[in-house]
């Protein structure tokens, strides 16, 4: 059986069906069409077929993965010389996730339970606090050279911590959005969840829509009552459309470049942070994993870090 567009297109179809996101779906299809030109390169045919993947194959292609070095747009360039073991493990489950569907579809293909992958533990996220997220939000205006730009990330950085969404979501944030106070998100699984916005937002969404209304100095653009909160204001061909989430973590490493701590600071790590601030103001860690939607307490166990300088404090507090 010869390896076609229509089959992929079909295994994405299944991963629709089974309530897969749509970033989801979009990074497992990339990751395969990346196999599969690895596979043309490797065999020499413009098309391929059933038995062209192999063990021997898969095996190749970890072991040019393992060789990646890490692109210039990730957060980790220049500290990572090579991709992550968790990247290479998505990419690997994207395969196995195809052979899974043509095992069932077919009853044919390669056996994807033949495929191993050794657990890839999960490094500390590295979790701001209090006093850290203050030098991070007050870093920005001094590295923006003009004031839209510079609310506009501190609008970014507060909403992270403050509220736990994820990338994609704060992306598609419109204002209406936040000036309900709360807002109800469909995310994995088709799962609601509550977000609610805090008072510091709510301010900085007010300046940030008031600077918005004046003209762009380097375009003398203005806004034309554009719904979404975070959008571009640079190149003339995306002026005023949503922005894009390689622009943001662009943004966060040069951020964390210029905060200069010991720790680098991503999307991800705010969103730990806030739980971490959470679990620190003494919530109960049943109520946080409600509040995070996770179905088992063990996930929301892997967002919360205690802080070393708070475990210090409250011991000093304890034994005098």
């Amino acid at each position: 059986m010869e390896l076609t567009n229509t089959l992929v297109t079909g295994w994405a179809s299944r991963l629709v069906n089974h309530h897969y996101s749509q970033y989801t779906i979009k990074n497992y299809t990339a990751d395969f069409w990346m196999f599969m030109e690895f596979m043309k390169d490797q065999l020499w045919v413009k098309n391929l077929r059933e038995n062209d993947i192999s063990m021997k194959m898969i095996e190749d292609w970890m072991t040019q993965l393992n060789k990646t070095k890490t692109p210039r747009t990730s957060m980790y360039y220049s500290i990572k010389p090579f991709i992550s073991p968790s990247t290479i493990q998505s990419k690997i489950t994207a395969v196995k996730s195809f052979l899974r569907y043509m095992n069932s579809i077919f009853d044919t293909w390669l056996d994807y339970q033949r495929i191993e992958q050794r657990r890839v533990k999960s490094p500390m996220m590295a979790v701001l606090s209090e006093e850290e997220f203050e030098k991070l939000y007050n870093i920005i205006p001094q590295i923006e050279k003009y004031r839209i730009n510079a609310l506009r990330s501190q609008l970014l950085v507060r909403l992270w911590y403050t509220s736990w969404m994820r990338l994609s979501e704060m992306l598609s944030l419109k204002r209406s959005d936040i000036r309900k106070w709360k807002v109800r998100i469909t995310w994995k699984w088709n799962k609601d969840r509550w977000v609610f916005f805090a008072d510091s937002v709510q301010q900085l969404l007010t300046e940030y829509e008031e600077e918005r209304k004046k003209p762009i100095a380097w375009t003398w653009k203005s806004e034309k009552e554009y719904e979404y909160v975070f959008i571009s204001h640079v190149s003339w061909y995306t002026f005023w459309r949503p922005l894009k989430k390689v622009t943001v973590c662009e943004l966060m490493k040069k951020y964390s470049d210029a905060l200069n701590l010991w720790k680098r600071i991503t999307c991800h790590s705010l969103r730990h942070s806030f739980a971490t601030r959470l679990l620190e103001a003494w919530v109960n860690v049943r109520e946080i994993q409600e509040y995070l939607w996770h179905s088992d307490l063990t996930t929301t166990q892997s967002y919360c870090h205690v802080l070393t300088s708070t475990l210090e404090e409250k011991h000093k507090k304890l034994f005098a």
